[in-house]
């Protein structure tokens, strides 16, 4: 899954929450939650528990 991962991609956080990759380092993504783009959070890969819609 870690390896999988990639910018655009919508993903399922382990705290519940849908969100967007904006951006991610060999440990870390930025995901960005919400309509307005204003929420941002650093975290650790393996937060991401479940890919939901892979960029194309």
């Amino acid at each position: 899954l870690m390896s999988s991962l990639a910018v655009g991609d919508t993903v399922l956080t382990s705290s519940g929450f849908y969100g967007v990759i904006i951006d991610l380092t060999e440990d870390t993504v930025i995901v960005e939650f919400g309509g307005n783009k204003n929420c941002r959070i650093p975290m650790q890969k393996t937060a991401i528990v479940q890919i939901e819609k892979a960029s194309n």
